[in-house]
């Protein structure tokens, strides 16, 4: 393998996948090795955010002795790997449109197909980086050396990444040899979603039912096929943990062969003839006679949602990776019976829980950019730009309020909130979405795209896949601040009347504010 090609190929592939930072560094002055550099810095980052903030979680118990907790970890950040796996390389070889720019060059099939995987890895890796140091702190609590420690949690996490990876591969590319999915591209990714979705959120629900606690510490029920891999650092020199290191490597060996023997030989030819099925499919229209402007306004925005890979990649990002991140925390079940001086806080946390949802990949804010260049002609028609933009963000505003009721039902129920205390939170959540999803379709208006090829360029608008962790983490972490001080204060004051309606007031205030900074900066410029 041509490395000087690969590291080409690497770099061109960074370029793509954060294509506004690309450009901001660009005005700055960045070209060549240094632009790559920064890119690669910028990836770094991100994967530190998140290593810091789970690494203090994990570091607060002693894994060595929690065999559930640990086997929890591991779980939730494969189920997050495969997950975000599955819509990444689906969007990298299949929704983009760069094979054609390949085809006339000198590289070969596996220079292209690794530089697409490793490509993957940069969005999913910083995912599971708390996976590196669930390990680490495993080994090292149960006696390993440090250096020892640091080596084997690496080995073993790239193994596991490796095998993700090929896995998620051989699903996607085989699937994608069926005539189901030359016929309904679009319905069978977003079943596949829907599936992966419905493993993922069902095994983290089935995880949690398994909390047991003792006088000495807090653990979960192990989860058995897991606990070879607990076993390997924990006893790195029993004979489970030889088996498990051969294990791991037989699997990947089997689907290296996999990779190399059926999908290499033929990887230019099935993605030609996927994006050609893509291109005929796209030139389909059906004819329904409609009546009415909103009517057809709708039914076009509606059209919009039918753009390759955009459902997954909302599903993905504003729904599994919400939901992963909070239960990988554990919920604490609720009191039976909460007194009604209680309904404040559950709104609040409603409040709470849609800044955090509701974020950069959601679909509310990028409902603008999916017109492209056809906004400028929706501007130059006799209709209202201020009625048409609202039709849109009213679509939006609904779709992602049903994700979040659905999930906020999910979690009212997992946490045992009561029938009051639900209907509570699921306020909160309907006019949180509502406020939340107004500052994300402005922020669309204002970073528009109008000549990108691949939905994964208006994802990575701003700052990209740190940008968005840095803003879901900060809402949690802000969230969890309020709705834990709110809490003590209701527990501790005995004048809970006054400290809720002084809270009502808070709301009210700060949404009249916000509701009249909208109408004022963004659609009275459409009057």
């Amino acid at each position: 393998m041509n490395k000087r090609q690969l590291r080409a190929l690497m770099a061109v592939n960074l370029r793509l996948l954060n294509p506004q930072v690309t450009d901001r560094l660009r005005k700055k002055g960045k070209s060549g090795a240094a632009l790559t550099r920064k890119l690669w810095s910028q990836f770094l980052l991100s994967s530190i955010v998140f290593l810091v903030i789970y690494g203090m979680a994990m570091a607060a118990g002693n894994l060595s002795k929690m065999p559930g907790m640990f086997t929890f970890y591991v779980a939730i950040f494969i189920l997050l790997a495969f997950s975000q796996s599955i819509s990444g390389i689906y969007n990298l070889f299949f929704a983009g449109k760069d094979l054609n720019s390949y085809l006339p060059l000198p590289f070969r099939q596996k220079e292209i197909f690794l530089s697409k995987i490793l490509t993957v890895s940069f969005n999913v890796i910083p995912y599971t980086l708390p996976l590196l140091m669930a390990f680490f702190l495993l080994s090292w609590q149960s006696g390993t050396m440090i250096p020892l420690a640091i080596v084997m949690a690496v080995v073993v996490h790239l193994l596991i990444m490796a095998l993700i990876f090929m896995l998620c591969s051989v699903i996607v590319f085989a699937l994608t040899k069926t005539k189901l999915f030359h016929d309904h591209q679009n319905l069978v990714m977003n079943a596949l979603t829907g599936i992966t979705m419905i493993l993922v959120i069902g095994g983290i629900l089935l995880m949690n039912q398994g909390n047991s606690s003792s006088s000495e510490s807090f653990d979960r029920n192990p989860i058995a096929i897991l606990m070879p891999i607990f076993e390997l650092f924990n006893k790195p020199t029993s004979l489970i943990s030889g088996l498990t290191w051969l294990g791991l490597i037989g699997v990947i060996l089997i689907f290296t062969g996999i990779v190399r023997f059926l999908i290499l030989p033929k990887l230019s030819e099935q993605l030609t003839a996927v994006n050609t099925a893509m291109l005929s499919g796209s030139h389909r229209r059906q004819n329904v006679k409609r009546s009415g402007l909103n009517a057809n306004v709708d039914a076009y925005n509606r059209q919009l949602l039918k753009e390759p890979n955009l459902l997954v990649q909302v599903i993905m990002n504003s729904v599994m990776i919400p939901v992963i991140f909070m239960f990988s925390f554990a919920f604490a079940k609720v009191p039976n019976g909460l007194p009604l001086k209680w309904l404040g806080v559950f709104f609040v946390a409603g409040l709470a829980f849609s800044t955090f949802t509701v974020n950069p990949v959601s679909l509310v804010g990028n409902l603008i950019s999916l017109d492209r260049a056809n906004l400028e002609f929706v501007e130059s028609l006799p209709i209202s730009m201020k009625y048409y933009l609202q039709r849109k963000f009213l679509l939006g505003y609904l779709l992602q309020l049903a994700l979040n009721i659905l999930m906020i039902v999910i979690i009212a129920i997992v946490i045992k909130a009561g029938f009051l205390m639900s209907v509570s939170l699921v306020l909160g959540t309907i006019w949180g979405t509502y406020l939340v999803s107004l500052h994300y379709f402005r922020r669309d208006y204002r970073l528009r795209v109008t000549n990108w090829t691949n939905v994964t360029e208006l994802f990575n608008r701003g700052g990209g896949n740190l940008g968005m962790m840095a803003t879901m983490f900060g809402a949690l972490f802000v969230g969890v601040i309020i709705i834990v001080a709110y809490s003590m204060i209701i527990m501790l004051t005995p004048f809970a009347v006054l400290i809720n309606l002084i809270a009502a007031t808070l709301i009210i205030v700060l949404s009249v504010l916000i509701l009249r900074h909208y109408q004022t900066k963004f659609w009275q410029r459409f009057n």
